[in-house]
Order: structure tokens, then C-alpha cells, then sequence
């Protein structure tokens, strides 16, 4: 009998113990899992920020990493990038045209009103390095004001990307040392949210004179560096459309003219007669931008028409 008891306590512990693995072995799986990016047919990518995301534009080079390995999706893609901008929307303030940045609300509930429009699945958010100049008497603010952008984009999409900036390639620069302590909010941030998150900031590669075009800002080069980085961080599936190739080319080109196009629709030049305090003085430059809806359309059948195979 105490044998037999002994045997029976035995197997109770082994089948516990196989139990607590399976069940480990089933949470690493769930978080490997969830440490990768996924996109799905239908889906709609805004891409959100400041310098990084809006001189994005010109290159193709982002965009194009993630759409040449869903070349079967019907994927959308828009990017709200704003050079100078912040968590707290201070770059799309109507202020500027006041002398002024204007009042920083009015310029978060533009950027709310832009995402919603978009209807996003998935956002890119790209912050920090503007305002890493409050110096590190400005952390509290930023996580506070990141915090209120994470509520606000957790109620719009499913998923969310954060992005660190990259370091500041100038010969002992002390900026690092403040701009590494919000790339630290944002990675903590976006564990402890639980988003995904691409850092740029830790890239020696990125720190390539080749890689730049003024030690702040980064080059062609620089940003297609920054692809594969992030191809890498976030665990992309194998390309389809082999990167180097004419095809994937033809696509980027595709890419930048259908981006040109929407910046236009929704930054128009006259901005102040379409969306500002002179739009009663012309009510006919605000239809404009809706015009371009066309134009934008045949290039993403263009971009769907260079995706097959």
C-alpha cells in the first residue's frame, strides 16, 4: 500500500510537472507570437509622427518592406508624419499661422481628427526626439502626453508599433544622453503596454555618415537601413518580392508618388483657406483636396498591379 501510494503521488507530480511545461511552453509561444508583426487583408497602416515619418515620404523604402511580403493583401496604407510634431500635437496646431505654435490641444484633436478619418488597424507611432529638448526635467510630461496618445490609439486600432528615434550622429554630442532616456520611456512604455516596438536608438548601423544627411536627419540609405531593421525587430516574414529586384523597385516608386499625392490631399499648401480661419474667404478651395482621391486610387492599383506576379 505504501508502495502504491508513493507510485500514485509520483505520477500526480509528473503529470503536474508536464502540466506547468506545456503550459509555459504555450505562454513563450503566445508571447514569441505576439513579438511579431502580422498584417491581414484589409488592413489599414497609418504610419504617425514626427521628422522620421513625413521625410519617410520621399524614400518608399518603409512602406515598401512591409508590403512586399503581404504582396497578396489588399493592405492600406497612410502616413501622417509631421515634421516638428509631438505627442501632443504641437506641429498641427492652426497656431503657426498666429505667429504662434498655438494651443497644443487644438493640435492633438487635429491629429485625433486625421486617425479617425483613417480608420486605422494597425498605427506606427514615432515620438521622442522633439521633445527630448524639454531635457530630463520633460520625462514626466512625455510619458504622460505618450500615455494619453496610447489610450486614445488603443481605442482606434488593434495593434500599435513604437518606435525609438535614432541616436544624433555629431562627435560627442550630450544629446544622446537626454534623447536615450525617452527612447527609455518609449521601450518601457510599449512593454509595459504591451505593444510592439522597433529601437532605432540603439542601431550602431544608423550612425554611418552614409546613413545621414546632417547627423539628425537620415539619408536615402539611412532609411532603407531602417527597414531592415525593423524587418528584423518585428520578426517580418520572408520577402516575397525580392528587395534589390526591378519589381520591388517599380513598387517604392509606385509607393512615393501615391504618398506625394495623399500628403497634398491632406496637407494641402492652402491649408488656411481649406481647414483653417480663412476657409470662408474661398469655399471653393475646399473641395481641392477631395480631387485627388482619383489620382490616389490609380496609384494603389498600380502599386496591386506591380505586386502580382
Amino acid at each position: 500500500m505504501h508502495h502504491d501510494a508513493i507510485m500514485q503521488h509520483l505520477h500526480a507530480f509528473v503529470a503536474l510537472c508536464a502540466w506547468v511545461l506545456c503550459t509555459v511552453s504555450l505562454a513563450a509561444q503566445e508571447t514569441n507570437a505576439a513579438e511579431a508583426l502580422s498584417l491581414r487583408d484589409g488592413d489599414r497602416v497609418v504610419f504617425l509622427g514626427n521628422t522620421f515619418f513625413e521625410r519617410a515620404l520621399d524614400h518608399g523604402y518603409l512602406e515598401t518592406s512591409l508590403t512586399v511580403r503581404w504582396p497578396e493583401k489588399r493592405i492600406i496604407f497612410r502616413n501622417l508624419g509631421w515634421d516638428g510634431d509631438t505627442v501632443y500635437g504641437h506641429s498641427r496646431a492652426g497656431g503657426r499661422r498666429r505667429q504662434v505654435f498655438g494651443d497644443a490641444e487644438e493640435g492633438f484633436q487635429r491629429m485625433m481628427e486625421h486617425l479617425e478619418s483613417e480608420k486605422p488597424s494597425v498605427v506606427f507611432v514615432a515620438y521622442g526626439f522633439n521633445e527630448s529638448f524639454d531635457g530630463i526635467q520633460g520625462l514626466a510630461s512625455f510619458q504622460k502626453g505618450l500615455n494619453r496618445l496610447l489610450d486614445c490609439l488603443e481605442n482606434l486600432s488593434r495593434q500599435i508599433v513604437m518606435i525609438t528615434p535614432p541616436a544624433v550622429v555629431v562627435h560627442d554630442n550630450p544629446v544622446n544622453l537626454i534623447l536615450g532616456r525617452y527612447a527609455e520611456v518609449l521601450l518601457e512604455t510599449a512593454r509595459s503596454r504591451e505593444h510592439l516596438v522597433v529601437d532605432l536608438f540603439g542601431v550602431e548601423a544608423l550612425n554611418d555618415p552614409a546613413c545621414r544627411e546632417n547627423g539628425l536627419h537620415l539619408s536615402a540609405a539611412g532609411y532603407r537601413k531602417a527597414a531592415e531593421i525593423w524587418v528584423q525587430q518585428l520578426k517580418l516574414p520572408s520577402v516575397r518580392i525580392d528587395f534589390n529586384n526591378s519589381r520591388a523597385d517599380k513598387v517604392r516608386q509606385a509607393i512615393i508618388k501615391k504618398n506625394t499625392l495623399y500628403f497634398h490631399r491632406w496637407r494641402p499648401r492652402n491649408d488656411a483657406f481649406v481647414f483653417g480661419e480663412r476657409r470662408d474667404e474661398q469655399k471653393i478651395a475646399q473641395k481641392e483636396p477631395l480631387q485627388l482621391e482619383p489620382y490616389i486610387e490609380q496609384q494603389e492599383q498600380r502599386i496591386r498591379k506591380f505586386l502580382k506576379p
